[in-house]
């Protein structure tokens, strides 16, 4: 007998034999087809080139056409550089050290306030009245409470529960000192790792303006090491500074003064992110780099990471971290800041490269004091 069901089958084959259309499949299969959401790196492009054109415009002032043109393409050359999946690489890989480098910088701002300014009866004597207002029954401690209360809690709200100020010591300086110990258990080996990533900072900067060399281990470490204590002082001074002016400011007005209080907290802030970013491009490389030929970067990376200081100034209006959240998200929060504050410092850095290269040199010349590390 015949089976029928194996003819169908036959006459299925022969069917798509005949009406082959692989070929067709090889074709498509060659189109490049265009990306959905192309049309938002376009976007990005150019949003990300007006900024940077603004502040071109701004900072290089251009006399004639040729000098125009020079800018436009310094601009371009910007942004093709920032662009670069290898820049993505060099600014991330350094967040998390950065990051680890808060804990041992917090913590020398609290030992310069335990042992020098606590330790000058003038000084105590002046912020007492603040700080019994601030902290209630308060004995001692008290530069540290206002850098909590007054600086750091307006910053990120409810952070100034995850900093003690509960240090009680005996009068003398080797007592303190000894108090301390505990906390320096924690701050120094974080002070080793956020060494190595200042060290890494380095070798990016000397890596991004094509020096002839990028440092040695040891060397990145030694100076990012210096780096960390230099920007520790720096937060020290600003800080003691801004105590001083905000105890005027209630001494004279009380708690009406409150607006008064947050612009000269914010201008010290704008100050101190400005400096900062003026002494590290100039610090940071191991080659000769004036203020002149930096300070545009800095004012680019001043700007944005200043805007955003104010949105986490103001953010206690809405939420507060004593109350809706918790230490991990207090660290996220500094996280998320340091995150884009790297960023912005990185943006900075390519306009300076940039500049540098077209307007002062297109080789650098290496800092006698840094050339054999």
């Amino acid at each position: 007998m015949l089976n029928l069901n194996n003819k169908t089958r036959s006459y299925k084959k022969l069917l798509r034999q005949k009406n082959n259309l692989s070929y067709l499949r090889d074709f498509y299969s060659n189109i490049i087809y265009p990306e959905r959401f192309a049309f938002i790196s376009k976007l990005y492009e150019k949003i990300l080139k007006s900024i940077i054109a603004i502040f071109a415009s701004v900072l290089i002032i251009a006399k004639n056409p040729n000098e125009k043109i020079k800018r436009t393409k310094l601009v371009h050359k910007v942004y093709d550089s920032y662009a670069t999946k290898e820049f993505n690489f060099i600014w991330l890989s350094t967040i998390f050290y950065i990051l680890i480098s808060f804990v041992p910088v917090i913590y020398i701002v609290t030992f310069l306030n335990y042992t020098i300014n606590d330790s000058i009866p003038s000084f105590k004597n002046f912020v007492l009245p603040l700080a019994r207002e601030k902290a209630p029954g308060i004995e001692q401690n008290y530069f540290q409470t206002l850098f909590n209360t007054v600086i750091f809690d307006k910053f990120i709200p409810g952070g100034n529960l995850y900093f003690s100020v509960d240090i009680k010591a005996k009068t003398g300086t080797l007592y303190k000192l000894y108090d301390l110990l505990p906390g320096s258990f924690i701050a120094l080996p974080s002070l080793y790792i956020s060494s190595g990533g200042y060290g890494k900072l380095i070798s990016a900067y000397n890596y991004i303006f094509s020096h002839n060399k990028i440092g040695s281990y040891w060397g990145n470490k030694l100076k990012g090491l210096w780096i960390v204590v230099m920007v520790s002082l720096l937060l020290w001074a600003f800080s003691t500074l801004n105590i001083f002016i905000q105890t005027s400011i209630w001494l004279k007005f009380g708690n009406n003064a409150k607006g008064l209080g947050d612009f000269v907290y914010l201008l010290f802030v704008f100050g101190f992110i400005l400096s900062l970013f003026l002494v590290l491009f100039k610090t940071t490389p191991s080659f000769k780099m004036k203020f002149k030929d930096s300070y545009r970067g800095a004012l680019i990376s001043t700007i944005p990471s200043f805007l955003l200081v104010i949105v986490y100034t103001y953010m206690h209006k809405l939420i507060s971290y004593d109350k809706f959240g918790s230490a991990v998200a207090f660290f996220f929060a500094v996280g998320f800041f340091i995150n884009w504050y790297i960023y912005f410092m990185f943006l900075g850095i390519i306009f300076n490269n940039s500049y540098y290269k077209n307007y002062v040199s297109s080789r650098t010349i290496p800092k006698k004091v840094y050339a054999w590390f």
